[in-house]
């Protein structure tokens, strides 16, 4: 019988090999496709391709200043500061989703910012982009460089009185996980957020690959071995001590990131907050569904706090 421990060996080596896969996969630095620069291939993008396209045509269009810093492990991270046209005492610093980069995901909303006079600091978020750094953590070690860039930003100008965050999915996650180490911000906006990094590996493992729940834990192995981060993190433990106000918005119909983790979130948030849940939209097009309504909080959050 000596097929039946060359079986059970063998299924195991599978099994490693496809954790190591999904692991090189989903955390593993890699290419970006820059999906803007080409034509739409889904019926939301489809739909709102020309606003889209306006608003990172706006955005090629506006005097930038390249800016640096060094993260606290010593990586090289990027941004780009887009100042508005009259001096003013507000910023907003802005941090994408995963594999994606703020002037896409933030298309959309820049020109508004703008049009508020606020300045803009668009930034690549460590492993992507023009920043340095081969591992994606799903904003664990992230919302350290999201104090990094506080600081920074503290440290530009005297000038800035209220400083705003911004982030979209995995970015909203990146910020919500910061909400307890930033002192001084005025106000948050976490769009389409998820709760934890090993919640969500969980649903889009399910979901995609059709893989086990418990498949998560020895990704989780993976992640603290290699990554050296833990990876059940959550938003939930940052939300609670959380002193800014906070702007959740999420799509009804959101298909990667399920609308509920924003309750969650929402719940969890121990600082003022509001909650907008953008009827009918799918993942990150929630200001694109519910445009006068998303305003009209961003602007009540950046002026009346």
């Amino acid at each position: 019988m000596i097929w039946i421990p060359i079986l059970v060996i063998s299924i195991f080596v599978l099994l490693i090999l496809i954790i190591f896969a999904f692991f090189k996969t989903a955390f593993i630095r890699g290419k970006i496709e820059d999906y803007m620069e080409k034509e739409p291939n889904n019926p939301q993008r489809k739909q709102f391709y020309n606003t889209m396209k306006a608003g990172v045509e706006w955005y090629k269009a506006q005097k930038k200043s390249s800016v640096y810093i060094k993260s606290y492990d010593g990586l090289k991270l990027y941004g780009e500061l887009i100042k508005a046209k009259e001096q003013n005492d507000k910023i907003i610093i802005l941090f994408h989703g995963y594999r994606s980069l703020a002037r896409n995901d933030f298309c959309c909303a820049m020109p508004y910012y703008n049009s508020l006079g606020i300045d803009i600091l668009l930034v690549d978020q460590r492993a992507h982009g023009k920043s340095e750094g081969g591992l994606i953590t799903f904003g664990v070690k992230e919302r350290n460089d999201v104090v990094s860039w506080v600081k920074y930003v503290e440290a530009l100008s005297s000038d800035y009185k209220k400083i705003f965050l911004s982030g979209m999915s995995m970015g909203a996650s990146t910020v919500m996980m910061a909400s307890n180490l930033v002192d001084g911000v005025s106000g948050i906006i976490a769009d389409c957020g998820f709760t934890s990094p090993k919640e969500i590996i969980q649903i889009v493992a399910k979901k995609r690959f059709r893989l086990p729940k418990w498949f998560a834990s020895p990704v989780g192995l993976c992640a603290k071995i290699f990554g050296g981060f833990d990876y059940s993190y959550s938003t939930k433990t940052a939300l609670a001590e959380s002193k800014a106000p906070v702007l959740f918005i999420h799509g009804s119909k959101d298909d990667f990131v399920p609308s509920y983790m924003t309750d969650i979130n929402f719940d969890t948030c121990s600082s003022k907050k509001h909650k907008i849940i953008a009827s009918e939209a799918p993942h990150g097009y929630s200001f694109l569904y519910a445009t006068d309504e998303i305003k009209g909080a961003i602007k009540n959050l950046i002026f009346n706090n």
